[in-house]
């Protein structure tokens, strides 16, 4: 791995961004990297399964 693929990884795994629950509306801390590749993501106040948009 070079040290920019390292450095990129490194910076998307530490970035986070509030996200509100489109079922219950929690606003909780999720990671960026989730919401730039798409991935499901857990609300911790109901634990529903959601995407959020961009």
């Amino acid at each position: 791995m070079s040290f920019i693929d390292y450095t990129m990884k490194l910076i998307g795994s530490t970035s986070t961004t509030t996200v509100t629950c489109p079922l219950c509306r929690f606003k909780s801390s999720q990671p960026l990297s989730k919401i730039r590749l798409k991935q499901a993501m857990l609300c911790p106040g109901c634990k529903a399964l959601f995407v959020a948009p961009r």
